[in-house]
């Protein structure tokens, strides 16, 4: 048996062992796709509620419990400054300077006296402009009320009543007599420029024995009409002393401080021609302010 022959029979039994099935094709199962799921969005809880209180002229909105801020200030709202009051942010009230100065102090006079004191009054006799007599000159009582007989009331306003009484005893008074001189300006809208005025030449007001200022009072930044009425309650000898007593009343925004009385060397005064209401002043003239004694 030659070598080809066996290797061809080997495999014809091995073939007809083995049978002649058809072998079977397997296919690999695909792995399924992987599918990556984006986790959730992570909410932050906000650490604080919030409670803003209101922005002021200085801080933003601020809330009262984290501070955290939000905004601008406010911005300041001035107030225009007056004779009472400086002037003032009207959303924060923050101050801002100054009242005005009083023009009576602007202009270099000064309140010296003080209700209920003595003080020397010199003048000029009746007889003889060139003599001098000295008295004596004191603000009696200030009195301050809303109405009464003869003194109705008006709304917002108030009277101011006071007494001066003036005393004359020296000899050039007891021969020649005496003159004196007497006025009244606004403490806080003194004009030194404006003419001197009678109380007879004031305008006429609708209140009985009342005339109205000859300006208006500036009161906490607004004008007011003011009312006058001046009466000599006393002029009398009695042995060597002579007596005048003078009633001024004022009719006045209620709270008003400016009422200022003065008495001065009647020498000061030129009959027949106008004069500036400084030049009634000298450094003997003295001056009341009504309601209060500061400067």
């Amino acid at each position: 048996m030659n070598k080809r022959f066996f290797i061809a029979l080997t495999c014809i039994i091995f073939l007809l062992i083995s049978g002649c099935e058809e072998a079977d094709t397997f296919e690999p199962t695909p792995e399924p796709a992987i599918v990556i799921t984006p986790p959730p969005p992570i909410i932050y809880e906000p650490d604080c509620d919030h409670f803003f209180k209101n922005p002021d002229c200085f801080n933003p909105s601020i809330c009262i419990d984290c501070g955290e801020t939000e905004g601008v200030p406010l911005e300041h709202i001035w107030t225009e400054p007056n004779f009472q009051e400086p002037s003032f942010c009207e959303v924060c009230g923050e101050i801002n300077g100054d009242p005005l100065e009083p023009k009576f102090i602007a202009q270099g006079f000064k309140i010296n006296t003080t209700s209920g004191r003595l003080y020397e009054y010199k003048t000029i006799t009746n007889q003889d402009a060139d003599i001098t007599t000295v008295g004596s000159a004191t603000l009696l009582y200030i009195d301050i009320f809303e109405s009464d007989s003869g003194y109705p009331a008006k709304s917002g306003y108030e009277y101011i009543t006071a007494r001066l009484m003036m005393t004359f005893d020296d000899e050039n008074a007891q021969t020649l007599g005496f003159k004196y001189m007497t006025g009244q300006l606004d403490f806080f809208g003194f004009n030194p420029d404006e003419n001197a005025i009678f109380h007879d030449n004031l305008r006429e007001s609708d209140i009985e024995g009342f005339k109205v200022g000859n300006a208006k009072l500036n009161f906490f930044g607004e004008d007011y009409e003011y009312y006058i009425k001046h009466t000599q309650i006393q002029n009398e000898r009695i042995g060597n002393v002579s007596y005048v007593m003078l009633e001024y009343a004022f009719l006045v925004p209620a709270g008003y401080d400016g009422m200022v009385i003065y008495i001065s060397n009647a020498a000061n005064w030129t009959e027949g021609r106008s004069r500036v209401l400084s030049d009634n002043f000298d450094d003997n003239t003295l001056f009341f302010r009504l309601r209060t004694q500061t400067n």
